[in-house]
């Protein structure tokens, strides 16, 4: 399905959120269910607002220097992070789950 910028989220995670919203707070989601999916693609002009909404945006999680013990030094599953979607690799996936 292609989602432009105002569509309703449809997972759960994010249920009766616009993809703007979520990209505003959790770019790295969006990208992850485009790399992930096949079924999951943006509207070149979705995709286009994206790229100017998530300009500059990086992960900002970093590993510890000295974790005390080994659960410390991983990332947590489903944190929200950043992610700049002025990435030719995201494009391309994006336009291949179109068809």
């Amino acid at each position: 399905m292609i989602y432009e910028i105002n569509d309703t989220f449809p997972s759960r995670r994010y249920k009766g959120e616009t993809i703007r919203q979520v990209l505003q707070k959790d770019s790295g989601y969006i990208k992850d269910l485009i790399m992930k999916s096949n079924d999951f693609s943006l509207s070149d002009e979705c995709f286009a607002e994206a790229m100017q909404i998530t300009k500059g945006l990086q992960e900002s999680w970093e590993r510890p220097e000295n974790p005390k013990n080994i659960f410390e030094g991983l990332k947590k599953y489903a944190v929200p992070y950043g992610f700049d979607f002025n990435d030719n690799a995201v494009k391309d996936k994006n336009n291949k789950n179109r068809g």
